[in-house]
């Protein structure tokens, strides 16, 4: 047994589940702000979401860096190749999920009329937390080489999906374009960005999903669907 090499291995690991519980935090502020019956978020939480943020960053760099020397010094076999892929994979998703976060926030941040939001409150909030469990499943199958985890948030994607076309659709009806046009106008570009970043963030959950399946079975699902899974 190559010790030195396992150590490598096992600090890539080690990052990896910091950087989830990390993501997995930001999303539950996320949904607190979401639920939040005004826009003013306070000083205290943006402070705290930016600085995970910041973090989120530095550990999509140093894993990166860690699975470079990994490789490179040690020549990993390859199902501890696979794995080390996989997880670059992952975070490179989940640090693609944080940028969406602070999107979101941001224009949440610059809403000036608050009743679109608090309109369709209730349904991103669902949308919300559906990709958070997608996100959560996706890093359990990951971890515990369970494939069925990795199936549900790849089909829970579609979830994710009709919800975004339905608060859209909601929105739509709810105003009847009365008043100033253009101030509809950005309301609804508002909703959409946000709404649309959160469905980006499912698709990412469903890209770690699909990233854990050839992590322990070497088979890249991508593009195939799940007829054949």
């Amino acid at each position: 047994m190559n010790t030195t090499k396992d150590k490598a291995i096992k600090k890539v690991m080690d990052d990896f589940e910091s950087l989830s519980k990390l993501t997995l935090q930001q999303m539950e502020l996320l949904a607190i702000i979401i639920a939040s019956e005004h826009t003013n978020m306070s000083a205290e939480r943006l402070k705290q979401i930016r600085k995970n943020e910041t973090k989120i960053d530095a550990y999509e760099i140093k894993i990166s860096n860690r699975i470079i020397n990994t490789i490179v010094l040690y020549k990993p076999v390859a199902s501890e190749l696979r794995k080390i892929m996989a997880s670059y994979r992952m975070i490179t998703n989940l640090e693609r999920i944080g940028d969406l976060i602070m999107k979101v926030v941001n224009v949440v941040k610059k809403f000036k009329d608050p009743n679109l939001l608090l309109l369709n409150s209730t349904d991103i909030s669902k949308m919300l937390s559906v990709s958070t469990e997608m996100i959560s499943k996706a890093i359990f199958s990951f971890t515990n080489n369970d494939k069925e985890a990795a199936l549900w948030t790849i089909r829970s994607d579609r979830i994710v999906d009709d919800l975004n076309r339905q608060i859209l659709k909601n929105s739509i009806v709810a105003d009847k374009f009365s008043g100033k046009l253009q101030k509809v106008i950005l309301n609804f570009i508002g909703i959409k960005s946000i709404i649309s970043s959160i469905e980006r963030i499912a698709d990412h959950a469903a890209h770690i999903a699909e990233a854990s399946i050839y992590a322990y079975e070497g088979t890249d699902i991508r593009h195939q669907g799940l007829q054949k899974s």
